[in-house]
């Protein structure tokens, strides 16, 4: 199985039970093709970099899962026929990044730190 970061961007006027039914709706599709969620972490309402369809808020909302390949046209689908998502971003994480996101926690950092030691070093 592959680990993958979702980061989507939901309507800012979305609020309360509909926001909530909105993130469900996306777990929902997750867990029926088969991926589960490790991570789920709702960022909050921010300022886009860019006005999307008049808005110039979003709430974002980030996920890390384990699933097969199929997940990808799966959310890609999901996304484009659904109403009340502006933007979406799906990432399969490397062998290297799956260590760091669902090992020890402590991130890259130090890893690109000692790669970067290293290359000097030669």
């Amino acid at each position: 199985m592959n680990i993958y970061e979702i980061m989507y961007v939901i309507k800012p006027d979305l609020e309360g039970e509909a926001l909530e039914e909105a993130i469900t709706r996306v777990n929902e599709v997750l867990e029926k093709e088969g991926g589960s969620v490790t991570l789920l972490k709702k960022t909050g309402k921010r300022r886009l970099a860019y006005t999307i369809d008049d808005y110039k808020e979003g709430y974002y909302v980030l996920l890390n899962l384990q699933a097969g390949p199929v997940i990808v046209p799966a959310l890609e689908h999901f996304f484009k026929v659904s109403e009340g998502y502006l933007r979406y971003l799906v990432i399969r994480l490397d062998k290297d990044r799956k260590k760091d996101k669902v090992g020890d926690g402590q991130g890259e950092a130090g890893s690109d730190v000692a790669g970067a030691e290293a290359a000097e070093e030669q």
